[in-house]
C-alpha cells in the first residue's frame, strides 16, 4: 500500500470518527432544555427573631421563617439554534412579626404595652424570568433575559414594588458531574411609594455529582445581596448541601432531595442578626421529558 493511499485512509478514518462523534453528541439530549419540570420546595429557618431588641425588648430567636416554592421550568424550542426557558417561582411565606398591643396611661394617652408576636402567611412576590438559550449541545447550557418581579403580598418579606433587571445563567455537564450558577440583578421601578427602593442581587450557583445510578449529591446555596443596606452588611450566604434521590414512579422520572446550608454570613438590623444560623430545604422535582 502506498504512503499516499495510507494517507488518504487514515484522514478517512479521522473524519468519520470525527463525524460520528458530533453525531453522537448532538444525539444526547441538553438535560436543561430537553424537558419540562415542576418543582416543589421547601425552606425552614428555624430560631429565626422578628425584630431587633431595640424594637421589641422581649423578642427571641425563637420562631421559624418557612418558604415554600412552587418552580414550573418549561422550554420552548423557537428552531434549531434557539431555546426560549420560561422559569417561574410562585412563593408562599410564614414570616415571623408581631402586631403592637395598645394600652392607655391614667391620663388616657395610649402607648404601645407589648408585641403579640406571630406568623404572617400568604402567597409573596411572584417572579417570571425568561432566558433565551442557544443550541451549543448537550454540554454545555447558557442563557439571557428579563427577570421580574411582581409584589402580591404585603409580609415582611414582601417588597412591594414591581421590579425588573437582567438575569443570565450557565451550566457545564461533564459525566457524573453538573456545575454552573443562576445569576439576576432587579431594581425597583414602581410600587408602593411608602416601601423601600430594590435593588438585590439573587445568585445561586449548583455543583451537582451523580455518584451512584439513583443517588447525587447537591450544593445549591441561594446568595443575596441587599445593594441598598446601610454599611454594606445586606448579605446573605449560606454553605452546606445535600443529598437527593432519582427514581421513577409509573414510568414517570422525578427526584427528592434534603438539604441543610449554614448562613456563613446574615444581614444585621440595628445590630442584631435577626435571621437563624440554619437554612433546611427540601425539594420534590417531576420531569416530563419532551
Amino acid at each position: 500500500m502506498s504512503r499516499h493511499l495510507r494517507h488518504f485512509l487514515s484522514y478517512f478514518l479521522w473524519v468519520l470518527v470525527l463525524e460520528s462523534a458530533q453525531e453522537s453528541a448532538q444525539a444526547r439530549p441538553n438535560p436543561i432544555t430537553s424537558a419540562n419540570r415542576v418543582s416543589l420546595e421547601f425552606n425552614v429557618v428555624p430560631n429565626t427573631q422578628w425584630a431587633p431588641s431595640s424594637i421589641d425588648p422581649e423578642a427571641k430567636s425563637n420562631r421559624s421563617l418557612q418558604v415554600f416554592k412552587l418552580q414550573p421550568v418549561f422550554p420552548f424550542r423557537l428552531n434549531n439554534e434557539w431555546t426560549v426557558l420560561k422559569r417561574t417561582i410562585f412563593r408562599f411565606t410564614s414570616s415571623p412579626s408581631a402586631r403592637p398591643d395598645f394600652a392607655v396611661t391614667p391620663l388616657g394617652a395610649p402607648f404601645v404595652a407589648g408585641w403579640d408576636q406571630r406568623n404572617d402567611t400568604g402567597l409573596s412576590d411572584i417572579s417570571p424570568t425568561a432566558l433565551f438559550v442557544p443550541n451549543l449541545g448537550s454540554d454545555w447550557t447558557f442563557g439571557l433575559g428579563p427577570s421580574i418581579v411582581i409584589p402580591v403580598g404585603y409580609g415582611p418579606t414582601d417588597t412591594g414594588k414591581f421590579s425588573l433587571g437582567p438575569a443570565l445563567f450557565g451550566f457545564h455537564h461533564s459525566g457524573p458531574w453538573m456545575i454552573g450558577a443562576r445569576v439576576r440583578n432587579v431594581w425597583s421601578v414602581a410600587g408602593d411609594t411608602e416601601r423601600a427602593d430594590v435593588n438585590r442581587l439573587i445568585a445561586q450557583p449548583l455543583i451537582r455529582y451523580q455518584f451512584h445510578k439513583n443517588w447525587y449529591f447537591t450544593s445549591s446555596p441561594i446568595i443575596s445581596g441587599d445593594w441598598t443596606h446601610p454599611d454594606g452588611d445586606g448579605w446573605t450566604v449560606p454553605v452546606g448541601g445535600g443529598l437527593g434521590y432519582a427514581f421513577r414512579v409509573a414510568h414517570q422520572p422525578m427526584q427528592v432531595s434534603v438539604e441543610a446550608y449554614y448562613n456563613a454570613i446574615k444581614p444585621s438590623f440595628a445590630g442584631e442578626d435577626l435571621l437563624g444560623d440554619w437554612t433546611i430545604r427540601t425539594q420534590w422535582q417531576v420531569r416530563f421529558p419532551k
